[in-house]
């Protein structure tokens, strides 16, 4: 059954009229409650559906339009069965995951084939309301959320030390196009993608560095211009294929 609330209420952030959120699982995990808090929080369209099936057949058109489409860690089995279709329904929006324990989500990190499907984010349901909605508003920003413990658990790649990262082999992620990619940045925008990639800040990065913030802020702009991505988010996810041994090592400095 799909639940939806809209009203006039808005932030001070203007969102486009057609930006919605869609949650996709039981009403024990999405309460009228919950959607109501996002309504007013956001004052953007929330609905919930107990299937993405359900969802298709109660739409006029599924087609692309902004939405942002929230996977309940229940549905996991269905999200990894057809990816393609959850991530139709969230092409010009995003996809995330909603989760309430660790192994759902490390299992969907593992498995989830983000250069055929797209990045997704992740949800965390058992956080403060004030952290929920904050990662929720990451979200309708496209920026999506990454938990440490997912960055911690990936596999790291056998690379033959002294060996710059551009001139090792290829592998499934780290394919020629990224490798020659990653080969563009200079020695000062490789350290500060490390660095992104750890979770440090503009300002942490700059005291650590010994640069401005601005300089920082000037080197992300260059690193996401060479590596072809439009937040940190996707520029951790980058680096983390390409030099998984070095963002696993400690910071720099």
């Amino acid at each position: 059954m799909n639940i939806s609330l809209q009203d006039d209420a808005r932030g001070q952030i203007e969102y486009p009229e057609d930006l919605s959120i869609v949650f996709i699982g039981k009403e024990l995990f999405y309460s009228n409650q919950t959607l109501r808090s996002v309504q007013n929080e956001f004052g953007v369209r929330a609905s919930r559906y107990d299937s993405i099936d359900e969802f298709l057949a109660e739409t006029e058109n599924p087609g692309p339009s902004e939405r942002i489409v929230v996977v309940d860690q229940m549905m996991l089995e269905d999200l990894l069965a057809r990816p393609a279709d959850y991530s139709r329904l969230a092409e010009a929006g995003c996809l995330a995951f909603a989760y309430r324990k660790k192994s759902p989500a490390r299992t969907l990190f593992e498995r989830w084939d983000r250069i055929r499907f797209g990045n997704i984010g992740y949800l965390p349901m058992n956080v403060a309301p004030d952290v929920w909605r904050a990662i929720l508003r990451l979200l309708m920003h496209e920026e999506l959320h990454l938990p440490c413990f997912l960055a911690d658990s990936m596999p790291a790649t056998p690379a033959a030390p002294g060996i710059p990262v551009e001139k090792q082999p290829a592998t499934r992620t780290r394919s020629p196009e990224k490798l020659l990619q990653y080969a563009k940045l200079t020695r000062r925008e490789k350290q500060v993608l490390r660095l992104v990639s750890q979770g440090q800040s503009n300002k942490a990065i700059a005291a650590k560095l010994g640069i401005t913030e601005h300089t920082v802020k000037l080197h992300m702009h260059n690193v996401s211009g060479k590596i072809d991505v439009s937040n940190r988010t996707a520029a951790a996810h980058f680096y983390f294929e390409v030099a998984p041994n070095e963002a696993r090592s400690a910071p720099v400095g």
